[in-house]
């Protein structure tokens, strides 16, 4: 049950909980670097066109000053371009174009830092101002910017100046890397603080199953319980409320369970009757006689002494049925004693005597010497062999066989065996006879509560019982219960 504990609610709570802070993290964690990487580039962006900006206003003066000058622009334009590539760094390339389209210079930064006008890049102009950022075959990752020449309203032409963008990619990759190093440490921090806080909860829950695993209806159990200010706490009073009231319908159960005995066992005590009236009316008769005899002559003084010894015998005799039936139908508290099974068993079989021998009913005795002792409470025993008794009786017929064995079955366990040749029982009823009120017998024979009696007390004492039947060719009981400790002291 613990390990069930454990990975079912800890795991899927931890599992649950941990996947919502695994998904929040990844979301913050993108939405910055989102934001972050916009930042990056707007800055960069905005530098680029300031830059570039702050070139075409070079580049326009050229193309003026060279517009009303006989020197060629190409020559003044090659030294702005190659003094704005060697003073920044980031420039990859430069190309202008005038009015109508056409090419008026282009340069690249070559390997070794220096302008190179020997390329075969080819640009075109755009009409508008625009910054794109691309992946370019000869540069890698360029911030492009393209930037109309425009002064005093008129168009001269349009520049183009790619800047180096591999920074802006390794600075957003360094910042992806940050954020997921700070996602994966934040996580891990909240999975661990989140794991020992369920833990914590867990181990609650299991210190109720501990405690609730030591409750049984035989002994009493001292259940511990911390005091907790929580939700816990609130369940762990709870339970102890709910422990008061189990110990109450205990109580109550155990005393429905000692009257349903008693008016089990008084049941066995009215079928009996019957049997033992003869074990009373046979001395009542004697003693009835004896006295009539001294009264028709009372001057006999000898008769009357041999007659007084007849009564007095008669009434010891009668004492003696009396004695054995308030032992077996007084109610008495349940309690454990070391017992001798073959007692008991013997102390039922006479006192069912005369009522198997008004059947013809052969009993057979096959009590083991050395049997150990057992652990029950003797009237409950007793009141078991009684029930067994009586269903055995009831199923064989006059001049039927009843045995009664007992013995060691192991070393820890001894076994009682009452076997018929009766009736048996048949095989749809066999599954129901230990339910209680369940009965096939006629009305008025039977209450249908001595075999779930039976079970009730040989359960409650750590044994077992078994039946094995035949319908038609007898029935057999097994009753095994464990044996006593060698320290434990017999009582007779």
């Amino acid at each position: 049950m613990m390990f069930t504990l454990r990975s079912s609610l800890k795991t899927r709570i931890l599992l649950l909980i941990g996947s919502v802070v695994v998904l929040l993290m990844l979301l913050i964690s993108s939405v910055l670097l989102l934001k972050w990487r916009e930042l990056i580039i707007q800055k960069e962006t905005e530098n680029a066109i300031s830059i570039s900006k702050t070139f075409s206003v070079t580049v326009i003066d050229a193309m003026i000053f060279e517009e009303k000058s006989v020197v060629q622009k190409e020559n003044i334009l090659d030294t702005y371009v190659d003094n704005f590539i060697n003073s920044l760094k980031t420039v990859q390339y430069v190309a202008l174009f005038d009015r109508n389209g056409a090419s008026i210079l282009q340069a690249i930064r070559h390997e070794n830092g220096r302008p190179d006008r020997s390329t075969d890049h080819e640009l075109t102009p755009q009409p508008d101002e625009r910054v794109t950022i691309r992946r370019d075959p000869q540069f890698g990752w360029v911030l492009e910017v393209n930037l109309p020449l425009v002064f005093s309203g008129k168009h001269w032409g349009t520049a183009t100046i790619g800047f180096n963008a591999q920074p802006i990619r390794d600075e957003i990759q360094s910042i992806f890397f940050l954020l997921l190093s700070a996602t994966v440490l934040i996580t891990s921090i909240v999975l661990i603080i989140l794991f020992f806080s369920i833990d914590r909860m867990t181990s609650s829950l299991e210190t109720i199953v501990r405690e609730i695993d030591k409750i049984d209806f035989v002994s009493d159990v001292d259940i511990s319980l911390p005091s907790q200010n929580d939700e816990i706490g609130f369940l762990y009073h709870h339970f102890r409320l709910m422990m008061d009231r189990l110990d109450v319908s205990k109580k109550e159960l155990e005393q429905a369970q000692r009257q349903i005995y008693q008016a089990e066992k008084l049941a066995s005590i009215g079928r009996l009757a019957s049997g033992v009236a003869h074990q009373v009316n046979n001395p009542l008769n004697g003693i009835r006689a004896c006295l009539y005899a001294i009264q028709q002559n009372p001057a006999d003084t000898a008769q009357t002494r041999e007659y007084l010894g007849l009564i007095t015998e008669g009434i010891a005799s009668i004492e003696t049925v009396v004695k054995k039936l308030l032992g077996f139908a007084r109610q008495q508290s349940t309690s454990d004693h070391v017992i001798n099974i073959n007692d008991s068993i013997a102390t039922v079989a006479n006192l069912f005597d005369l009522r198997l021998k008004e059947k013809n009913i052969e009993t057979s005795l096959e009590l083991s010497k050395d049997i150990g002792s057992v652990k029950i409470d003797h009237h409950l025993f007793q009141e078991v062999v009684m029930n067994l008794l009586l269903n055995s009786y009831d199923a064989v017929g006059n001049g039927g066989i009843i045995q009664m064995a007992t013995g060691n079955k192991s070393a820890s366990s001894v076994f009682m065996r009452i076997s018929d040749n009766g009736c048996g029982i048949n095989q749809n009823d066999l599954k129901r006879i230990f339910d209680p009120f369940f009965t096939t017998k006629e009305v008025g024979t039977g209450t249908g509560l001595g075999l779930s009696v039976c079970m009730g007390i040989i359960e409650s004492h750590g044994g077992t019982i078994e039946v094995q039947s035949i319908e038609g060719n007898g029935t057999s009981f097994t009753i095994t219960l464990p044996r006593a400790d060698a320290d434990e002291i017999t009582d007779h």
